[in-house]
């Protein structure tokens, strides 16, 4: 990692009396969260809190404040190798003391940066300095990540362990990047990697500008903060879902199979970006309202453990991915389903802020 042992924005290595003067001066504290996480063979496993600490550091520099060590507990982390993963319980109990106490100190201004981009981590972290808000009006706390900061960007802005965060270390930490490691063929998938193959995407290029436009949002958003705004953890979400998670899910034609018992079918998610489902609205089949109780959803993806995950259990913190080019496997009960050719509606709700469908015929054998 840099060393920013004589980085004045380093609360680790800020002495009293320089404390006092930032909470005289500018009241304003940063939070990196990150996970340890595989992201392919090319990334280092804290890619997440390397790429979050890096851009609270710099935001800092023009803000002033001061930057906690990063926190690498997480939720939502991939059941991939060498990955931990905490529950949400253990997040939030982690988060909410550290909240707490700052506000306490002084901080006027909480900024809660995670590098980690799962929905249900994020929604822990937004309730969370919400809650502080309401225990201390004079704060104001944010939860942010760097993909809301640059949705209104052009360009490439959120993947997994492909162009954009490849690109965000090739700038922030280049020696611990290699992408030789990656097939040297544009069209290689690797485990870990939710994009094109950045040995041939990646650049520190991009890399300056992404950073470069999140430490100016995020530096503007703070300013206001001081001109009499009030934080609001939930806008940008709605408009980062809005962009990335559009677009109906496909059915799969051919996959429908009643097998003697309940019936299952696939839809295919065609985007290029992933979708956290936190609620099925709706199945019709034919027309006919279907009775999701005891329906359930599947995602046997390698690097997913989505298996017979509830529809009644659904929700923000307990939501289902189906990334780009994955099947989810829906299992529904008491259809009263005949084999054939039938026309399948379904509606789902993402991320608790965005509606998408999925519309298709559907042949069971």
């Amino acid at each position: 990692m840099t060393d920013y042992s004589l980085d004045p924005t380093a609360y680790e290595f800020v002495r009293p009396a320089r404390m006092g003067q930032v909470l005289e001066e500018t009241p304003i504290v940063f939070l990196p969260v990150g996970c340890m996480e595989y992201h392919g063979p090319h990334l280092p496993l804290g890619v997440d809190m390397l790429t979050a600490d890096a851009i609270c550091h710099r935001t800092a520099e023009v803000t002033g404040g001061v930057v906690l060590p990063p926190l690498w507990l997480a939720s939502g982390v991939l059941p991939l190798p060498h990955s931990i993963t905490v529950d949400t319980g253990v997040l939030r109990a982690a988060v909410r003391p550290i909240l707490r106490q700052l506000a306490e100190g002084g901080f006027k201004a909480i900024i809660v940066f995670s590098g980690h981009g799962a929905l249900d981590h994020l929604h822990v972290l937004r309730e969370e300095t919400d809650r502080v808000m309401g225990e201390f009006p004079d704060v104001n706390a944010l939860t942010t990540v760097w993909n809301e900061l640059n949705a209104i960007m052009s360009g490439d802005i959120h993947d997994h362990g492909a162009k954009v965060e490849t690109s965000y270390l090739l700038e922030f930490h280049p020696r611990t990047v290699d992408l030789t490691t990656l097939e040297d063929d544009p069209e290689a998938h690797h485990v870990g990697v939710y994009a094109a193959n950045p040995r041939f995407t990646a650049s520190r290029e991009w890399g300056v500008a992404m950073a470069d436009h999140a430490v100016g949002r995020l530096a503007g958003i703070i300013e206001g903060f001081f001109a009499g705004e009030r934080a609001d953890s939930w806008v940008m979400l709605r408009e980062l879902v809005t962009r990335l998670q559009s677009g109906d899910l496909e059915v799969v034609t051919d996959s429908g199979d009643l097998d003697g018992g309940p019936l299952r079918f696939e839809l295919y998610n065609p985007h290029p970006q992933s979708k956290y489902i936190t609620a099925v609205g709706s199945l019709s089949i034919d027309g006919r309202e279907v009775d999701l109780a005891g329906a359930t959803l599947a995602n046997l993806s390698v690097g997913e453990g989505h298996t017979d995950t509830r529809v009644d259990r659904l929700g923000p913190l307990s939501g289902f991915y189906v990334r780009t080019d994955q099947r989810m496997v829906v299992t529904v009960s008491g259809t009263g389903i005949e084999p054939g050719l039938h026309e399948v509606e379904a509606e789902f709700v993402l991320a608790d802020v965005l509606q998408v469908g999925a519309r298709g015929n559907l042949r069971i054998g």
